[in-house]
């Protein structure tokens, strides 16, 4: 046996790894859209003068039509409906909301590299006589393989502090940026409220105007019945004016019936 030597062997780990970090914000937007569709046509020119007299003193009187800008004014569940003195014309007006929400989402992602390379060395002994089957390509193998194993530890404990710390570097970025994401997003949504409006609002158009059409003889329900209230107060003042006798009225179940005996 002769005296020991050592052998001294260096060995490398290199490593790359690829991270990612992302925020995503969503923010929602909502406006209101409504649309009329309106009708204009002649009523008042259309009935005589005492006529035309009775019904505008109806209207007056009658409390659930309101004065307001030179013209009567009935709100009814199926739109709104307007007498104007000036002309004696009936407008309608059929009138629908409804409310457009949009949703928009921002993700912004950073993304990252990180590269190390551990150098690990250690040393092993062997005989130039092998004693032991110690000899120096055995020592070389143990200490190549135990430098590997430990460049490959510091390589792996290396990288792991690294992409952490290269994360949350990430991470505080991103939380820096928050309210510009925020603003983002908001005005994503807003563009996207705006869009759908557009296109909600042209349905509604179109809904409008087939609800006056369909609703028109329930809009002009209330006119009809104040013109029966019309008609009944301008023969029953006629009726009066010209002294008849056994003047009779009677309403039953939306049935105007007036009687009374005249004198030819």
């Amino acid at each position: 046996m002769c005296n020991p030597r050592r052998v001294r062997v260096r060995a490398s780990s290199r490593l790359t790894r690829m991270w990612q970090e992302e925020i995503s914000r969503t923010a929602s937007a909502s406006t209101e859209v409504a649309a009329e569709a309106t009708l204009r046509q002649e009523f008042g020119t259309l009935l005589g003068v005492p006529a035309r007299k009775a019904f505008e003193s109806a209207l007056g009187a009658d409390t659930r039509w309101t004065w307001q800008d030179d013209a009567y004014r009935l709100d009814t569940d199926h739109g709104v409906i307007v007498y104007h003195l000036a002309t004696g014309e009936i407008e309608m007006t059929a009138r629908l909301t409804d409310v457009v929400t949009a949703e928009a989402e921002v993700t912004r992602t950073l993304r990252g590299t990180v590269e190390v390379n551990a150098i690990a060395e250690e040393s092993a002994r062997y005989y130039d006589d092998s004693w032991a089957g110690l000899s120096r390509s055995v020592a070389e193998r143990t200490a190549r393989l135990q430098a590997q194993e430990r460049a490959d530890r510091e390589a792996a404990e290396q990288i792991a502090r690294e992409e952490e710390q290269q994360r949350l570097a990430g991470q505080r970025e991103l939380a820096d940026q928050r309210d510009d994401i925020d603003a983002e997003a908001r005005a994503q949504a807003e563009r996207r409220a705006a869009a759908d409006a557009g296109r909600r609002r042209e349905e509604l158009e179109r809904d409008a105007a087939a609800r006056l059409r369909d609703a028109r003889t329930g809009l002009l329900r209330p006119v009809h019945e104040v013109l029966a209230v019309a008609y009944r107060d301008a023969i029953v003042t006629y009726a009066r004016e010209h002294g008849v006798q056994d003047l009779r009225v009677d309403e039953t179940d939306g049935m105007l019936n007036i009687q009374f005996e005249m004198e030819a």
